[in-house]
């Protein structure tokens, strides 16, 4: 249910339902004239409802004519990406955008338009049946306080489709100069794809989390060109929410150009599910860039990572488990993996830190990687743990650059803890075509950051499968193709220390 500004004057009389997310719409003026537009290209004041809007094509100035949804139209806005450049960004940059507060469950569908801003307060619940769609250039900010979380439950669905200069950003609800990880909860995605644990339920939520089912092409929606910011509220010890969570997440689903930066816990966390995800980015995470659990089986291409130096913590670029025991349940967690760039922290610290962790039985077929900056590249634990790795580079990594010799000794690197498994002799194999080449990057430039090599690195490289998702051109060791590929770049993207 949407309140704006012309409801004020009778919301004493309406009575809260509880299964009605409220937003409560402070509008306030943005123009009183023409020239209070002048800042906008080809704008006008639309004297009706204050605000700046593209000018008609034709004729006179004002009037609600001029091509943009007033802030509180009752029709659904349009899409940025379907008006004219001028009309999105003169709706979706305007100053003093008036606060909403969204909270309690969605159970109906809604949109969030880009001409407000929103407060994110406590878990926020997106039922089955509903859609949540947020329009390009929208902003969310989670609130401190009570930890608010965008939750998506099974049956319901995301639809968040930002553009590159106009991306949907969920962030901190703090001033600016105060931001800092775990400031808010995260965006969270449940679905009916498989996973191997029964009864599943995400962590980080008390309630209202389960997740699962045998729909292998659940779609729980589109996130595309997202940010999601200074999130992973800490429920509990070792217990905090993720940047981006996807508990059973179809293959339906659309994800595509997301980056999380700065949180507590993992960029990125599949728990079982099927979803396939390109153009993910992740900086300064406190926990692992990617880790997956719980019968994963998705398909990942062009991923990026850069951790934070002054997390002292055990952070790693892969972690992946088929679940906590290391059972042999099914489905068995097996991603295949073409095409990233896994920065580490570029110095040693008090804790592990691995390129690769892999363990408790997962599966998985990893290529044209780059692993540079982590105390070691690669890692493998456990008797039933079986994963193909070639066609890498592993560069830079510093106690030892592919990986510990496992001497049975009882230091935590060096014990036996894979049943004999030789990680070096297994990389070393002329059939693996690892490299150790320079891929000439500046990975530990928090702020100018170089992830791209000068030219591609295409020797020893594996062309990508012609399937559908996987993009078959890239046959190149890395995220990104030379220093030319921009596709981690524009408005979307934020590479800052925090």
């Amino acid at each position: 249910m949407n309140i704006n500004r012309r409801w004020l004057a009778i919301l004493p009389i309406l009575v809260a339902v509880t299964s009605c997310s409220f937003l409560l719409d402070t509008d306030g003026a943005q123009c009183r004239s023409d020239g209070d537009c002048a800042r906008f290209a080809g704008a006008v004041c639309d004297r009706k409802f204050d605000v700046c809007v593209a000018a008609p094509g034709g004729g006179g100035k004002g009037g609600s004519g001029g091509g943009l949804a007033a802030p509180d139209a009752s029709v659904a806005p349009r899409d940025a990406t379907a008006e004219n450049d001028a009309s999105a960004l003169v709706r979706c940059t305007r100053p003093n955008k008036p606060t909403v507060t969204l909270q309690g469950d969605i159970a109906t569908s809604d949109m969030l338009s880009c001409d407000k801003d929103y407060r994110l307060v406590g878990n926020v619940f997106v039922k089955a049946g509903a859609t949540l769609t947020i329009e390009a250039g929208t902003t969310i900010r989670g609130d401190k306080e009570t930890k608010g979380t965008l939750i998506v439950q099974p049956g319901a669905r995301l639809m968040a489709e930002g553009t590159r200069d106009l991306p949907i950003v969920f962030t901190s609800g703090v001033d600016v100069a105060n931001r800092q990880a775990g400031d808010w909860g995260g965006v969270i995605l449940l679905g009916k794809a498989p996973v191997n644990e029964a009864k599943a339920s995400i962590e980080g939520l008390l309630e209202g989390g389960e997740y699962g089912g045998t729909d292998p092409a659940d779609s729980s929606g589109t996130l595309k060109y997202v940010r999601i910011e200074y999130s992973g509220t800490k429920i509990g010890p070792n217990n905090e929410i993720n940047g981006l969570t996807l508990g059973g997440v179809g293959a339906g689903t659309l994800l595509d150009y997301i980056q999380v930066r700065i949180t507590t816990d993992d960029c990125f966390e599949f728990f079982g599910g099927t979803v396939n995800a390109k153009h993910l980015l992740c900086q300064g995470n406190g926990d692992d860039g990617f880790d997956w659990d719980l019968g994963y089986r998705g398909k990942l291409q062009f991923l990026a990572l850069q951790q934070d130096p002054d997390v002292v913590d055990e952070t790693n670029g892969f972690e992946g488990d088929n679940d906590a025991t290391g059972s042999t349940k099914t489905p068995l967690s097996e991603p295949t993996i073409f095409n990233a760039t896994l920065c580490g922290k570029g110095r040693d610290v008090d804790k592990q830190q691995y390129g690769l962790l892999l363990r408790r039985t997962t599966r998985g077929r990893f290529r044209n990687l780059i692993v540079y900056g982590f105390e070691a590249g690669f890692d493998v634990r456990d008797a039933n743990t079986v994963v193909d790795v070639a066609s890498s580079v592993f560069f830079g990594n510093g106690t030892k650059n592919l990986a510990y010799e496992e001497n049975g000794t009882d230091n935590e690197a060096q014990k036996d803890d894979d049943v004999g498994f030789d990680e070096i002799a297994y990389l070393s194999q002329p059939m693996r075509k690892i490299s150790a080449q320079d891929p000439g990057l500046d990975c530990f430039n928090r702020s100018a950051l170089r992830l791209g090599p000068n030219a591609a690195l295409g020797e020893g490289a594996e062309s990508p499968p012609s399937d559908g998702f996987f993009d078959p051109t890239a046959a190149f060791m890395g995220a990104f193709r030379d220093a030319n590929d921009a596709w981690a770049s524009g408005s979307w993207v934020v590479w800052q220390p925090r």
